[in-house]
């Protein structure tokens, strides 16, 4: 992967008591899509369009890589909300604890917490691809 992963949609599905995101994630001229779904109590929306990017990282990252979220927040801010990504990394023997951020402005908090994965994946996601 030389190119950096950039969001390039995301959608929020909300149908019969469940709210499903499907995050598209744009690299290399290429884009991959990942899909995540839930109860619609079981989980603020913020939760599934992280786990759905997780699961578009996943199409990307050697197979010897696992990727969890561990927490998504929002928190207030002067500047808007912001969305805070804990993911846990768990690779080669070890595992790493990755925190990354993004504004949410006027836009959506899916598209803020799907930023906030990226945010928090990218320079170790890098590493894992060019190895």
């Amino acid at each position: 992967m030389a190119g950096r992963l950039r969001v390039v949609g995301v959608r929020v599905e909300r149908v019969s008591g469940r709210v499903a995101v499907v995050v598209s994630l744009g690299y290399d001229g290429a884009v991959v899509t990942g899909r995540a779904d839930r109860a619609t109590g079981e989980t603020q929306t913020i939760q599934v369009a992280a786990e759905a990017v997780l699961e578009a990282i996943r199409q990307v990252a050697p197979g010897q890589t696992r990727w969890g979220l561990e927490q998504v927040a929002i928190q207030p801010m002067l500047g808007g909300p912001a969305v805070v990504a804990h993911i846990l990394l768990e690779a080669e023997g070890t595992s790493e604890h990755l925190i990354g951020s993004a504004l949410g402005r006027s836009g959506p908090l899916e598209e803020a917490a799907a930023e906030a994965v990226l945010d928090a994946v990218e320079r170790r996601l890098g590493w894992f691809t060019k190895n």
